[in-house]
Formats: C-alpha cells, structure tokens, sequence
C-alpha cells in the first residue's frame, strides 16, 4: 500500500509543481517591473522544491 501512495503523492507533488512553475514564469515574464523583479523565478525554484519533495516522499514511501 506505501508504495502506491507514495506514487499518488509524487504524482499529485508533480500537477502541483507544474503550475507552480507556470505560475512563475507567467510572473517573471509579465508582470516584472523594469529593473529586473525576482519574483517569478522566486516563485519558480518554490515550484522545483515542492517537485523534489515529492520525489523525496516517493523514494522514502516506495523504497527506492
């Protein structure tokens, strides 16, 4: 049972990061002020944090 959570998890981590990360380029790319505002590519690495948790859950779940 662990492991297939630890799968749904990864998974739902991954939807979640992706929109983050769109999020933050959607930020970065328009809304940025013109002297460079760090704001979406802030949000972006959040994105990439929030992925590498949940690949962090599925190894620790799923033993691999």
């Amino acid at each position: 049972m662990a492991p297939h959570l630890g799968h749904l998890f990864y998974w739902i981590t991954s939807w979640i990061a992706v929109i983050v990360i769109a999020a933050g380029i959607v930020v970065w790319l328009y809304f940025a002020g013109p002297n460079y505002d760090p704001l979406g590519l802030l949000i972006s690495v959040l994105g990439v944090i929030i992925w590498l948790g949940g690949r962090a859950i599925r190894y620790w779940l799923a033993d691999r």
